[in-house]
């Protein structure tokens, strides 16, 4: 039997309660005692934690780590700043389920928001890919949602059309199969292809599904700039249709002219909870957004997938068509000086890698929009972005919601974008011990509990008797982001010890 007892630690059990301090005594995978002062059981390690705080292991609802974990399973980005559950799947784009057909072009589609691996998916259903995670013993807990998106390739290809009666119950059944398969809900991604070919009652038949299974739906949203309170309204016609509960995804307004709009948006969702409905939201608390260069072309451009894109890209009048609109999406953005290129797909434009789009056009010779769709064509679906397009007014805002919890929504890179390494050891660090946007019991609540109340895991999230052993143990007058996004890859300071059902996976003293 292996036991672990902390001693003397700030305690901050995860329910929003002021902390306590005292002892808590590991054995093997769970907690075994709670108490002010415990005596060690023979041959227990003692750590002493005086002048520490000890919180649950942060749970992160919206990860992109799918394949990153089989490639590193240490995972140490993850585990280095607290966290101990990963959600993936999002953004209505999983890596399974597949079909022998299907395996490129859902690679393509997964490229640029998890990267790729050099082989051939080797999955084919939900479950599989869950042994598969389970197999390389990944440091951190898992948990998947399946993606829309991905259903709608198995079942429909990248059509930008309506199901028919008959592909709509075969999305439902497949749904229905993943769940069973241990999905803990369904993922929309309203921005990316294929799912957002998807109108609203394509997401409240599918939204039933996960509904029967007391699941969760999570969002990116069809628009978070001038559609915002729009979209808003769209999904919560699906929970007032389906009584399903829902998370919207990273909730922010995109681009200066909409800025503000959060406070408006939170109202909707304020009455929501007033009416009885759960409808909550994540948010990653930096003022940059990171997704694929593609989402500034047009959705429809890529219908048929990566394939169908290519070769509009070589057609002179949907290439025009195309580049105008690209030219709109890059200006709501910020321009080309609010773009910077995290990573790229080969050798030959690494040097992209960290620079701005400005200094990139200056290089290539091209305006914004000419050099934007010359890379996605040289370089294909892969290459990632970070977007500086968020009012650091409304993160603010929007953080001290109680509807709201942490997520890093993080994507690696050459250059990847600082959420993926410090997202948790920010918002403990540099908004609420140091800005004093909420009590420190309250912010480790939103990370603890209360994500792990949505996810329904329910032997998580709590410092109590016969709960999992999954521990950060942090100094809360350290602790705190210091990378950067030139240098995103900095570990963040104050993160001491964190267990995983009892095994520590990292520790600093």
């Amino acid at each position: 039997m292996n036991r672990t007892l902390i001693k003397n630690a700030t305690i901050y059990d995860g329910s929003g309660c002021r902390p306590f301090q005292g002892d808590v005594l590991l054995e093997d995978t769970v907690i075994r005692r709670v108490s002010h002062s415990i005596d060690a059981p023979s041959g227990t390690e003692v750590i002493d934690a005086t002048g520490r705080a000890l919180s649950p292991g942060f749970i992160n609802t919206h990860s992109h780590m799918e394949l990153e974990l089989l490639k590193h399973p240490a995972m140490r980005p993850v585990i280095g700043q607290g966290i101990t559950t990963e959600c993936l799947g999002q953004d209505g784009s999983s890596v399974a389920p597949l079909t022998d057909a299907l395996v490129q072009e859902l690679a393509d589609n997964m490229a640029p928001l998890a990267g790729t691996i050099d082989k051939p998916y080797p999955w084919r259903s939900f479950r599989e890919y869950l042994d598969a995670a389970a197999a390389v013993k990944p440091a951190s807990r898992l948990v998947s949602l399946v993606g829309h998106g991905t259903i709608r390739m198995n079942v429909m290809g990248n059509d930008n059309r309506e199901p028919t009666p008959e592909e709509m119950r075969q999305m439902q059944e497949l749904l229905a199969r993943c769940m069973e398969e241990g999905a803990k809900g369904l993922s929309f991604g309203l921005i990316y292809p294929p799912g957002s070919y998807g109108n609203t009652q394509e997401l409240i038949e599918m939204a039933k599904v996960v509904a029967r299974y007391d699941g969760l739906i999570m969002v990116h949203m069809r628009s978070e700039k001038a559609d915002l309170l729009k979209s808003v309204d769209e999904m919560i016609e699906v929970v007032k249709q389906t009584g399903v509960r829902l998370q919207i995804s990273h909730h922010k307004a995109l681009g200066k002219p909409n800025w503000g709009k959060v406070h408006q948006s939170i109202e909707k969702i304020d009455a929501m909870q007033a009416a009885g409905y759960d409808l909550t939201f994540d948010q990653y608390p930096w003022t940059a957004a990171c997704t694929g260069l593609k989402v500034c072309c047009p959705g429809w451009a890529y219908e048929g997938g990566e394939q169908g894109f290519q070769a509009r890209l070589l057609d002179p009048a949907a290439y025009q068509k195309i580049l105008k609109e690209t030219r709109q999406e890059i200006a709501v953005r910020g321009g080309a000086e609010a773009i910077l290129i995290a990573s790229v797909a080969t050798d030959e434009y690494a040097w992209m890698a960290g620079k701005r789009m400005d200094e990139i056009c200056a290089k290539l010779g091209m305006e914004v929009g000419e050099a934007v769709l010359h890379i996605l064509q040289h370089e294909g679906p892969a290459v990632i972005a970070i977007y500086f397009s968020i009012s650091e007014d409304d993160v603010i805002f929007v953080m001290q919601s109680p509807w709201h919890c942490v997520c890093t929504d993080g994507i690696i890179g050459a250059k990847p974008h600082p959420r993926a390494y410090a997202s948790f050891p920010r918002f403990l660090g540099t908004y609420v011990r140091d800005m004093h946007l909420m009590p420190m019991e309250e912010a480790i609540r939103h990370i603890t509990s209360e994500p792990a109340r949505r996810l329904r895991l329910w032997d998580r999230g709590l410092i109590r008797e016969g709960m999992a052993a999954d521990l950060v143990l942090f100094d809360p007058k350290t602790i705190k982001d210091v990378n950067s996004y030139m240098e995103p890859e900095i570990p963040p300071v104050g993160i001491e010890k964190v267990w995983v059902l009892g095994q520590e996976q990292y520790g600093n003293i």
